[in-house]
């Protein structure tokens, strides 16, 4: 019962230490190979739906704020801008690339998706309840409203990033 208790307490505790390491996402590839990444944008289209978030650190989003490490002047919506020395040039909306628009997006659909699959696998560990005792349930439970809050703000920071992509001009490819 002891160890019941405290798998539930490390459920908890593992859903709030994740917000001070970088975000890695893993994902299972068809011949069975655990795969990670720190960057969304390497994990195959076909797999985008089972991925998953370890550690959330600050969102993709936030208030509205570039999320990308890269410094990239603001340029008109459309506009052409050299970035760096490279001389290559990209279309900007807003203070954003295409590519970092669409890297934030698929952040947050993938940390949607992985609350989803912790809340869902919850759910069906309240199924079996004959062999949990009641501060287990209880437990299990808490963390599943914990977890439908943070799915929350987790959509509502995706209605904000939608908002701000539409008034930059983020084509659909994008978003």
């Amino acid at each position: 019962m002891m160890q019941k208790i405290s798998v539930g307490v490390l459920v908890l505790l593992g859903m709030f230490a994740g917000t001070v390491g970088a975000e890695t996402y893993t994902w299972v590839d068809s011949s069975g190979t655990t795969n990670f990444t720190e960057d969304i944008s390497q994990v195959p289209k076909k797999y985008l739906k089972k991925v998953r978030v370890r550690g959330d650190v600050a969102p993709a989003v936030s208030g509205g704020t570039e999320s990308t490490a890269e410094s990239v002047p603001p340029a008109p919506a459309g506009t052409k801008a050299i970035t760096g020395s490279r001389e290559k040039k990209e279309v900007m909306y807003g203070n954003k690339t295409g590519k970092i628009w669409k890297a934030d997006f698929d952040t947050l659909r993938a940390q949607i998706g992985a609350t989803d699959d912790q809340i869902s696998e919850l759910n069906t560990r309240l199924g079996d309840t004959s062999k949990m005792s009641r501060s287990d349930y209880l437990s299990i439970q808490s963390t599943i409203r914990n977890l439908q809050f943070h799915r929350g703000e987790l959509e509502k920071k995706m209605k904000t990033l939608s908002e701000q992509a539409s008034q930059a001009g983020v084509p659909g490819e994008f978003r």
